[in-house]
């Protein structure tokens, strides 16, 4: 495997997720009784319960402010 099919590989599991088969179907599982759950009306319904073998996302909490200057940086031309 080439260094840049490497990357593209890399690219794709950084934006989609595990390519395990069996983990998939985990979360599909996990999302739909959590919808399932949410239909009969019990309210904060979290997939993740429903999927022992996944870690919830830590959220990470930032004003608008710190966003933009994450993603477009200070603003200052180089």
């Amino acid at each position: 495997m080439s260094q840049a099919e490497y990357l593209i590989w890399k690219g794709y599991r950084i934006k989609r997720g595990s390519l395990s088969f069996c983990r998939r179907i985990e979360q599909a599982i996990g999302g739909l009784a959590a919808l399932y759950m949410s239909s009969k009306g019990v309210k904060g319904v979290d997939p993740y319960r429903f999927m022992p073998h996944e870690q919830q996302p830590e959220l990470h909490e930032m004003s608008l402010e710190e966003y933009m200057m994450q993603k477009f940086g200070d603003g200052e031309a180089p």
